[in-house]
This record gives C-alpha cells, sequence and structure tokens, in this order.
C-alpha cells in the first residue's frame, strides 16, 4: 500500500490484491496511411484545374469563332455587293463614255467641215456626165455650193484625180469631198487650180463612180 493521502484507486492495487486491470492498446497506425490526404490533394487538385481552364477556353474559343464566322460573313457580303456596284457603275460608266465618245468622234470628223464651202468639179475625161454625177453625190452628202464646170477641163496637170483647196481653212471640208468622191489625193493649190473657187475638183480617167 501507498503511504501518501489520496484515496486508492485502481492503479494502486498490489500484487494480493488481485489481477492488476490491464489498459487498453491500440495497434500501431501504417505511415502510408499519413500520406494518402497530401496524395489525393496533389492528384486531385490540378485535376479539377485543368478541367476548369479546359471548360473555360471551350466556351470562349466557340463564341468567339462564331462571333468571328458571323462577323466575316456580313464583311464578305458587303465586300462582294460592294465589288458588284462598283463593277455594274463601271460598265454603266464604261457605256456612258463609249456612247458619249462615238458623239465626240463624229463631231471631229464632220465638226470642222464648212459644207457651205464653194466646191467645182471639172470633167477631164471624155467620159460625158461624170463631173455632173460627182456633184449630185456631194450634193446629196450635205454640201450646199456644188458647181460643175462645162465642157472639159483641157489642162494636162494634174495627171489623177485630185481636190485642190484654196486654203488651211478649207483643208477640212476638201478631205471630206475626196472621201466621199473616193479621190485619196487631197492637195492646196494655186489661183490656176483651184479656178476662183475654194475646193476644185478635177476628175480624170482613174476616177470611179462609187
Amino acid at each position: 500500500m501507498s503511504n501518501y493521502d489520496y484515496p486508492e484507486d485502481e492503479f494502486d492495487v498490489g500484487d494480493d490484491d488481485g489481477p492488476v486491470p490491464v489498459g487498453v492498446h491500440r495497434a500501431q497506425v501504417p505511415r502510408w496511411r499519413s500520406w494518402v490526404p497530401l496524395l489525393a490533394i496533389i492528384i486531385i487538385v490540378p485535376a479539377l484545374a485543368w478541367g476548369a481552364v479546359t471548360l473555360f477556353l471551350n466556351g470562349s474559343g466557340g463564341s468567339g469563332s462564331s462571333d468571328a464566322v458571323s462577323s466575316s460573313q456580313p464583311a464578305q457580303g458587303g465586300q462582294a455587293g460592294g465589288k458588284k456596284n462598283a463593277d455594274s457603275k463601271g460598265d454603266k460608266g464604261d457605256k456612258g463614255g463609249a456612247a458619249s465618245a462615238k458623239p465626240s468622234a463624229s463631231a471631229s470628223a464632220s465638226g470642222n467641215v464648212d459644207f457651205n464651202t464653194g466646191v467645182s468639179v471639172a470633167n477631164g475625161t471624155n467620159t460625158d456626165g461624170l463631173a455632173k454625177g460627182a456633184s449630185e453625190k456631194l450634193t446629196n452628202g450635205g454640201f450646199t455650193a456644188v458647181e460643175v464646170i462645162p465642157g472639159i477641163y483641157e489642162n494636162a496637170e494634174p495627171a489623177q484625180s485630185t481636190v485642190y483647196f484654196s486654203s488651211p481653212q478649207a483643208r477640212p471640208a476638201a478631205e471630206e469631198v475626196g472621201k466621199r468622191l473616193g479621190i485619196s489625193n487631197v492637195v492646196e493649190g494655186t489661183a490656176e487650180n483651184t479656178q476662183g473657187a475654194s475646193i476644185a475638183v478635177i476628175l480624170r480617167d482613174d476616177y470611179k463612180p462609187q
């Protein structure tokens, strides 16, 4: 027995008092069990983070691509429409330019021609009525002052059918006369050649009525 003044309990029982109570003993916990929570955190947390990032990227990427497609389609449509409009405008402009060019071309061809310029026609061949036919052709072509020289032109020159003009101002009308009669030899003449007319036509055997 103990000699202190505390009440006895089950641990103060001696060998003679009976069996000493035995405490409850627990088996030792294995070391690997303490690593399980840490391993779970190391594996699960990165997996969850990766999954969240993947979902976020897929969601934002899909909406961005759809927005890009939808925005590119109107842009392409606008470009196509603009191109069609530009082409149609260009075609209209070309047609309008061509239409406006035609009148200007005809105007330039006959704009400087004075159809009131005096023209004399002389027959330098033995073919009767040659000068009269040429004068009628010029009158039908718009010339208003055409005169036929009676008889046969006696001078040796020119050797071929020729249209003479007396001044540079009469040259456009002389070229028009030559074109209508099919005479390519159009030259500036003297007072003797033109016989006082602004334009003088001398017909030779090479002249072929058209």
